[in-house]
């Protein structure tokens, strides 16, 4: 029978610890805080950025936004990112995506200093993780990391296929995966029909926003199923994997919705706590 990845439970295991890591570090004085900015609402990035603050300010984080007008240019933006770098006070920073077609995203996203960078999405957390070194590894990676454990999958010599390879989900996680000892193929986000290699996958990660494009005939028995999905299909909020058909075959899957969203922003917290602690450890080595 198939296993249902719940991120929605899984987040409020989480969450739970979570919360006591942020009384401890205000306990000892050092109130997690973390930087939200949205430049214009491209993709409804107002609301994610409202639910992001509401999730942190509910588990004891401190959330300042920075709402900017979407005719903001990237002076003006880097200016604003340059001086949260240099607030002693934030712990990390979350510039939230799609940004204005006028601002190269991802030389915004390489302003943040690479300490406050809780999204991991910078040139220089991605080359750290590349490399397998510490850094901040994106919350779309962790989340999906973080399921697929739930399985009896085993990383080393797993075959991994990712469908989509965008810089905050597709890549990091194929460094993550490849980091443990998987075999990886990465394809691209803008795939026209599905790859016929996909049926090796003993897990298959999928984003490529085409509504139920991966069905039953595409994966192999037993296949662990991370759909990162998120269309719209007859007014029904749906994934790129067919679920009711895919489940028929697959040994696990996340469901849309309820899969790996609600994971999203519990493991962003979780890199801003990871800050806070930093920040706290070097304040006390200075005593």
């Amino acid at each position: 029978m198939v296993k249902i990845l719940d991120g929605k439970e899984r987040s409020k295991e989480i969450r739970s610890e979570l919360t006591k890591q942020v009384g401890d570090l205000r306990l000892n004085g050092v109130v997690p805080t973390i930087a939200l900015i949205h430049v214009g609402d491209l993709g409804g990035a107002a609301g994610y950025v409202r639910r992001k603050a509401e999730t942190c300010a509910s588990i004891g984080i401190e959330a300042r936004v920075t709402a900017l007008p979407e005719q903001t240019d990237f002076s003006v933006l880097k200016s604003v990112i340059q001086d949260l770098n240099e607030d002693q006070k934030v712990h990390g920073i979350l510039l939230q995506l799609p940004l204005p077609h006028h601002i190269d995203e991802q030389k915004a996203l390489d302003l943040i200093s690479v300490e406050k960078d809780v999204d991991g999405s910078s040139s220089s957390s991605l080359g750290l993780l590349l490399a397998g070194r510490e850094g901040f590894v994106s919350a779309g990676a962790l989340a999906a990391l973080d399921l697929a454990k739930l399985t009896n999958l085993s990383f080393s010599d797993s075959i991994i296929h990712i469908l989509g390879d965008s810089v905050i989900l597709g890549r990091p996680f194929a460094a993550l995966a490849l980091n443990l000892g998987a075999k990886i193929r990465l394809h691209p986000r803008n795939v026209v029909k599905v790859p016929e290699s996909v049926c090796e996958a003993d897990l298959l990660l999928v984003d490529v926003a085409k509504p139920e494009l991966i069905r039953s005939e595409h994966i192999k028995e037993g296949a662990v199923i991370i759909d990162a999905g998120n269309n719209f299909l007859k007014g029904k909020l749906v994934g790129d994997v067919d679920f009711d058909d895919v489940s028929k075959k697959a040994s696990a899957i996340t469901p849309v919705p309820g899969g790996l969203g609600p994971l999203l922003i519990t493991m962003l917290t979780s890199n801003l706590i990871k800050a806070a602690k930093s920040f706290y450890r070097l304040r006390s080595s200075s005593r």
